[in-house]
């Protein structure tokens, strides 16, 4: 029950005996002495272990894909996550249930070499090669797919703002609207005014996250006429840029109707043809730009699909799974950057394993808490993790005498 509730329950360790005390307290006892707040936290590592230990046997003798990244800084490394997911799309996005935590490393940085190495031991933990590795679109992710010989499926989101933003960045209009619609958030951001501001923009990976600020541009161009005079004058350079904020629209409309195809039904000849369909719709018959941006997609698209065999008819093509996990692991994980990656990374493991009912019924916690030491962890971490910078802090500050 505490391995559960922590990994179901967004909530800390303390909280979790907190919650099974209020159990108690409702039901007379019910669940009788409690674990302090230290074990649940074992509990969670040695599962977590266990889980990743064994983690490629499902896999085994059936067609499978891994999808691989790097997260941000982790105080001064970086973390890279293999996950194994089945081959073959399963009709709705991937989700937690789909996958397998195939390999856990970190390093200060990452070179193509390196992500090769880690794929190969991901493969070798299942006993045979992927279908297919998807990632995003960094040459350090492609070279390492290359090293270890391997099929790229590209992340479809990633591909699709890398060809918007080849499409934009440069250009005068796009660069000249990006700067006026900054300027009022740093003037009105305290003032009555504040409640019309654009959304805050995205400085990493600006491109994938268009349709926000685009979505708000869009309806500022069509209430614009029923604001006061002194909110017009702020927002002037709307109506100034409505050609633009026209074009941006339906430029995000069809890239999001892309990436839902894509996600929802997969890649396959028949999801092309649809994507194509939409591309004409609304790119094609637009502008030069527009035009040169559908032109680029509809290529891109029909490379992808090369890989696609008579064995697996859909491919999955979309890395949000990962991106969901370093998001969950960011959000559970100490805020003290110095204590960097530790061993609570075997949350990510259980996590994925526990959410979902029917793989719980069949997980047997006595028994995995029986197999696994607490030294095997320690040992674990000793071998895959660096030494913990927080802990080294307190051994030469400590207090002498």
């Amino acid at each position: 029950m505490s391995t559960l509730l922590y990994t179901r329950v967004n909530c800390g360790f303390r909280q979790v005996v907190e919650i099974m005390e209020v159990i108690n307290n409702a039901f007379d006892g019910l669940l009788g002495a409690l674990p302090c707040y230290n074990t649940i936290e074992n509990w969670v590592k040695k599962c977590g272990l266990k889980v990743y230990e064994t983690a490629g046997e499902p896999l085994q003798g059936v067609k499978y894909a891994q999808i691989i990244d790097e997260s941000m800084m982790i105080g001064s490394e970086k973390l890279l996550l293999t996950l194994g997911v089945p081959a073959e799309h399963q009709g709705r996005p991937l989700n937690c249930s789909d996958v397998s935590v195939l390999d856990i490393a970190i390093a200060e940085s990452w070179n193509g070499e390196g992500v090769g190495t880690q794929l190969k031991k991901a493969t070798q933990k299942v006993g045979h090669n992927p279908l297919y590795v998807i990632s995003d679109n960094a040459s350090i992710m492609k070279k390492g797919v290359r090293c270890a010989k391997l099929n790229h499926q590209h992340d479809i989101s990633h591909s699709l703002g890398m060809y918007l933003e080849r499409t934009y960045k440069e250009e005068l209009d796009f660069m000249d609207y990006i700067k006026l619609m900054t300027e009022p958030k740093v003037k009105y951001n305290m003032k009555k005014i504040a409640y019309l501001l654009p959304p805050t923009q995205r400085t990493i990976a600006r491109f994938i996250n268009l349709s926000g600020w685009v979505k708000w541009s869009s309806k500022m161009l069509d209430i614009y006429h029923t604001l006061q005079e002194d909110e017009q004058k702020v927002f002037s350079f709307i109506p100034a840029n409505a050609s633009l904020i026209n074009e941006l629209t339906e430029v995000t409309r069809c890239i999001e109707r892309i990436e839902y195809i894509c996600k929802h039904d997969g890649l396959s000849k028949e999801t092309v043809c649809e994507c194509r369909k939409e591309i004409g719709k609304h790119l094609l018959c637009g502008n030069v730009r527009m035009i040169r941006l559908g032109e680029c997609i509809i290529k891109f698209i029909k490379e992808e699909a090369l890989l696609i065999g008579t064995d697996v008819a859909v491919h999955n093509n979309s890395s949000d799974i990962i991106e969901s996990l370093f998001g969950r692991y960011k959000a559970r994980k100490s805020p003290n950057k110095l204590n960097g990656v530790t061993p609570y990374i075997l949350f990510v493991p259980i996590y994925t394993r526990l959410s979902k009912n029917s793989i719980v019924q069949k997980f047997d916690f006595k028994a995995t808490l029986e197999d696994k030491r607490m030294w095997e962890i320690d040992a674990w971490a000793k071998d895959n993790l660096s030494q913990n910078l927080m802990q080294l802090r307190s051994y030469y500050l400590r207090k002498t005498g």
